[in-house]
């Protein structure tokens, strides 16, 4: 039972990151086993050419990628974490969900659309922005991920972003949050 936390953020220290192990703890404390990797610290590649890699069969990026998909592919539940950039996902995340393009088309061996079926995900937010509805593109881009890989969506926490620390002083946001990883616990236990 493994509750996985990918954080897109290159903020290592930012508020992203702490609510992200806001509900990690709170997963953690329901008995999940956790991870956290830092998209920061792979090397993933933008898609490079469809072209060739159809001509190949195979993808022609040689990056950490395949890391990155066993670790997805490991977990029951991912919960995802991004600041809202330019009304979106940040980049680091949208090159990840575009490279799973790459395990779909190139490497039907790994069958990662029917291992990521059935699966839980859940996605943590911040923005400077005091409108929620600001949020509104990048949630529906990881919702329509969700939506074609077939995985359980478990819910959305978008807390506040700006100077560090600011969305720990959030109660509530913070009770959210650790819900929301008590609540991954829960649905990953729900699939053993």
């Amino acid at each position: 039972m493994k509750v996985l936390g990918i954080m897109g953020s290159s903020r290592r220290d930012g508020n992203t990151n702490d609510l992200l192990d806001v509900a990690l703890k709170g997963a953690a404390d329901a008995g999940a086993q956790v991870e956290k990797i830092v998209l920061a610290d792979y090397r993933i590649n933008h898609i490079a050419d469809c072209k060739v890699c159809r001509q190949r069969g195979k993808c022609v990026n040689e990056d950490d990628l395949p890391t990155v998909i066993d670790k997805l592919l490991e977990a029951d539940v991912h919960i995802w974490a991004s600041p809202v950039y330019w009304y979106t996902v940040s980049g680091l995340v949208k090159v990840l969900l575009d490279r799973f393009f790459c395990y779909i088309a190139w490497h039907p061996e790994v069958r990662f659309s029917e291992r990521m079926k059935g699966k839980g995900a859940a996605v943590i937010a911040v923005q400077e922005e005091q409108d929620p509805d600001r949020a509104r593109h990048l949630l529906g881009c990881f919702q329509w991920s969700f939506e074609f890989l077939e995985q359980e969506f478990l819910g959305f926490v978008l807390g506040p972003g700006g100077s560090r620390g600011t969305a720990l002083k959030d109660e509530e946001t913070v009770k959210r949050a650790y819900e929301l990883g008590r609540k991954a616990a829960d649905f990953a236990r729900s699939r053993k």
